[in-house]
């Protein structure tokens, strides 16, 4: 046996008898797989004067082989046999057979490497992550990959139904890496998980329950679980990477509470941005071919910013002064015809098939930007809670016509001709209907800021135009929200579209109380035709699931309403939907709202 002086870094570090003398690498770092430097000791060192190695102790190790490490104990010409070496062909058989390390012994299995868990078309891990933190990435399912199929409707989901809102990444080098797994393009883990976490909420459920989930809730929990655990443990260092991660990761916004919302990581985005000085004036005039993706990557934060502005009546954080990067462009998207084999792996997607589709897709990031342009100026009036000036109102209102009536035909919102439609003609449709819905959104917080501190009453025979408007508004949001209910794509809506219904369904349960017949039966049937897109949308986010639940219980009346809204169908006690109303709704209109359901309550 070795004395315990002489050895490895590694085996003098853990106490563990080593061979080096005898043959690098020693065996317990063979087994590990791990680099066998000599330690730089006397001991260690040639003759233990003068600190340079023996040459006749260093062997390569293209010379050793498993043959040549085992001699006959009768062999007089044999070295002596390490004490671990008779356990060489035994310890993988005696670790199955045990199941758990035995205490008090090192643990002799060998360590998986985990970048061969990982396909070839991800990126390798860093090199300097910590044993125990590779070990409980593990646990978390960080190495668990969907099954080919899973993945492949995943990413057709992604490219129909997540990239055009959101076209934070040069989609085809991600599918062509994808599709290839050569090893010779790879994407990073964390962006891989991020795609797949950000596809969940609109993918056909029958692909989820296949793979073994429950609902589409849990899936997207169980994705977004793996992205988040990648990004607190610093994974990923690019921080172009992790800027477009956590922008799919805005995607995850289940509670009113929760601190880590999509505006958290939208803040986290803007944050890696400006420390690359990411919008540089200077940039936008060179001709690089990443100066697109970056346009498109700004304009993706700000057009975030100015709708959870609007939805949530909260401040921008992205300041106009400050945005100096030009409107996006057709230049500025990617679109091209897709090669075969990427279609073949997607199942022959139709967008991808041709340029056609592609260009409205982007033509409506386009519009989008543009409209989120005139929001921004906007949100200031809407905020101030003593209501907007006449001059200031009739001005945004005018803003938000002109856009509408500027808009291509092709993308302009139409009810729906047939209740079947193609797969690329659903991604389209989908499309122009929430972009109606923000365009609504906008123009009914103008109407009900313009009211001011004055009551809700659009029932009375002298109701005011901004009464009148926000009528008119109600009832074509149920019609944008009917249209998409009866083609099955509400799921495929961003989850900011549940506090563009707010408003809408709180309007519609004070009209609800008209002493009109068409104006309470309108109501009536207005709010269902919302509740049902609020309901659907519960299928997939935490947060609708509680404000449905909610709305159900004021419209009849439930005096525990605020009780059983708070999750207990979900088992996530602490939502809160009046938390959720305070920060969509103006203070009148919360005093009129909840007056009316005590009056319900009290009917009931």
């Amino acid at each position: 046996m070795y004395p315990l002086s002489v050895g490895c870094g590694y085996c003098l570090s853990r106490h563990i008898c080593c061979d080096l003398l005898e043959e690098i690498p020693c065996l317990t770092c063979r087994d590990y797989h791990i680099k066998c430097p000599p330690e730089p000791s006397a001991e260690a060192n040639g003759d233990g004067l003068d600190g340079s190695p023996r040459e006749d102790l260093i062997h390569t190790p293209e010379s050793h082989t498993p043959e040549a490490s085992i001699q006959l104990a009768g062999d007089a010409a044999s070295p002596p046999i390490h004490w671990m070496q008779p356990l060489d062909h035994y310890k993988s058989v005696a670790h199955d057979l045990l199941g758990h390390p035995v205490p008090g012994l090192p643990d002799l299995t060998p360590q998986p490497t985990f970048n061969t868990l990982l396909p070839s078309f991800i990126q390798k891990l860093p090199p300097n992550l910590p044993d125990e933190d590779l070990q409980f990435l593990a646990t978390k399912g960080a190495f668990s990959l969907p099954d080919e199929t899973l993945r492949n409707e995943l990413l057709k989901t992604f490219a129909l139904h997540v990239h055009p809102y959101l076209p934070v990444l040069d989609l085809s080098i991600l599918l062509e890496a994808i599709a290839n797994n050569n090893g010779e393009s790879r994407i990073s883990l964390l962006l891989f998980h991020a795609v797949m976490f950000s596809s969940t909420a609109s993918i056909d459920p029958k692909h989820i329950h296949r793979a073994g989930y429950t609902s589409r809730k849990a899936a997207r929990q169980e994705f977004f679980r793996k992205a988040r655990v990648l990004y607190d443990f610093d994974v990923e260092r690019d921080r172009v990477i992790l800027i477009q991660s956590v922008l799919l990761m805005t995607y995850w916004h289940e509670t009113p509470e929760d601190p880590k919302d999509f505006r958290y990581w939208l803040e986290i985005a803007l944050s890696l941005a400006g420390s690359i000085a990411f919008y540089d004036r200077s940039e936008w005039a060179s001709e690089t071919a990443s100066k697109g993706l970056w346009k498109r990557i700004w304009w993706c934060m700000y057009t975030l910013d100015r709708l959870v502005a609007l939805n949530l009546r909260r401040a921008v954080v992205i300041k106009d002064e400050d945005f100096t990067v030009p409107p996006p462009s057709m230049a500025d998207f990617n679109i091209q015809r897709h090669p075969p084999h990427v279609l073949r792996m997607l199942g022959n997607c139709e967008v991808l098939r041709g340029v056609g589709k592609q260009q409205q897709l982007a033509q409506m990031f386009i519009e989008k930007c543009k409209l989120c342009t005139t929001i921004s100026g906007l949100i200031s009036p809407i905020s101030n809670a003593s209501g907007c000036s006449p001059s200031v109102f009739t001005y945004y209102i005018q803003a938000l016509e002109n856009w509408q009536a500027n808009l291509p035909s092709d993308i302009q919102y139409q009810a729906p001709e047939s209740p079947v439609l193609s797969e690329g003609d659903r991604s389209l449709f989908a499309y122009r209907a929430w972009l109606e819905m923000i365009f609504l959104a906008a123009s009914g917080a103008l109407h009900r800021q313009r009211l001011g501190t004055q009551e809700y009453h659009p029932w009375h025979e002298q109701a005011s135009p901004p009464e009148r408007g926000i009528q008119k508004i109600t009832q074509s949001m149920a019609v944008v929200a009917e249209g998409l209910h009866e083609l099955d794509l509400v799921h495929c809506l961003p989850t900011t579209t549940v506090g563009l219904l707010m408003p809408v369904l709180a309007t519609h349960i004070m009209n609800i109380r008209s002493d009109s017949p068409d104006l309470w039966g309108n109501a009536f049937r207005s709010f269902y035709q919302c509740m049902k897109v609020l309901e659907k949308l519960g299928e997939v986010y935490m947060l609708a699931e509680s404000m449905a639940s909610f709305f159900q219980s004021a419209i009849c009346g439930d005096k525990d309403g605020e009780i059983n809204a708070a999750g207990s169908s979900t088992g996530t006690p602490g939502l809160l939907p009046t938390a959720f109303l305070e920060k969509v709704l103006t203070a009148s209109e919360l005093k009129t709202f909840y007056a009316y359901r005590e009056l319900e309550r009290a009917s009931s």
